[in-house]
């Protein structure tokens, strides 16, 4: 069966949105290269750093790594190991599980509309329930965005109080692009459910 170009480009956006989710919802899980280098925050403090993921914190110092926390749900930042700090952070710890449950939302959402864009073939009632599918991981993505940034930024402003660094890590910049990715399939799924007609056996072997 010959797909249009929407067909592809909301395939490869939900497949793209899908990807950046698991690499998020691994991060933090062992002290294994590219696990360990994904992280939502970022602590620095005499030389130690730890990298907070959405699992847990990879921890080291002079830029070595030494080793990854055992991980816990929900993860909270402050108890992140690793340096001879503690930082405050006004944050309610209720936070952290939120972000966790809207986590697991997005990735269910878009793994479903995946399957629904594999297995179905872009007729017109399954590109309805994948267009609802991918709506819902965007708007958990969108949530967990606002949550990561403004909790970031509370973050680094609490470690600079007590004279360390933080900052942002790689993690919100992945949220942000499956969230982007996945409004763009939203988009591309209803274009397929509103405009066009259901293929038929006929259409399928039509030459």
């Amino acid at each position: 069966m010959a797909f249009t170009k929407g067909e592809y480009a909301a395939t490869f956006l939900t497949f793209v949105a899908l990807l950046l989710e698991i690499f998020v919802l691994v991060s933090g899980t062992a002290n294994k290269p590219v696990l360990r280098d994904l992280y939502f925050a970022r602590l620095e403090y005499q030389g130690k750093f730890t990298n907070m993921g959405l699992w847990g914190s990879c921890y080291g110092s002079n830029g070595q790594y030494d080793q990854c926390s055992v991980p816990t749900a929900p993860f909270k930042w402050p108890d992140a190991e690793g340096v001879d700090i503690k930082v405050n952070v006004d944050l309610p710890n209720s936070i952290y599980l939120a972000i966790l449950i809207l986590y697991w939302i997005a990735f269910l959402a878009s793994a479903l509309a995946m399957q629904v864009t594999v297995f179905t073939y872009f007729k017109r009632l399954p590109s309805f329930f994948a267009a609802v599918a991918s709506l819902m991981a965007t708007g958990a993505l969108f949530v967990i965005w606002i949550i990561v940034v403004v909790a970031a930024a509370k973050f680094k402003s609490a470690a600079e109080a007590v004279g360390a660094q933080g900052s942002m890590g790689n993690s919100c910049w992945m949220v942000l692009g499956a969230m982007i990715a996945s409004f763009l399939a939203t988009a591309f799924y209803s274009f397929i459910c509103v405009c066009r007609r259901n293929k038929t056996t006929q259409d399928t072997f039509k030459y």
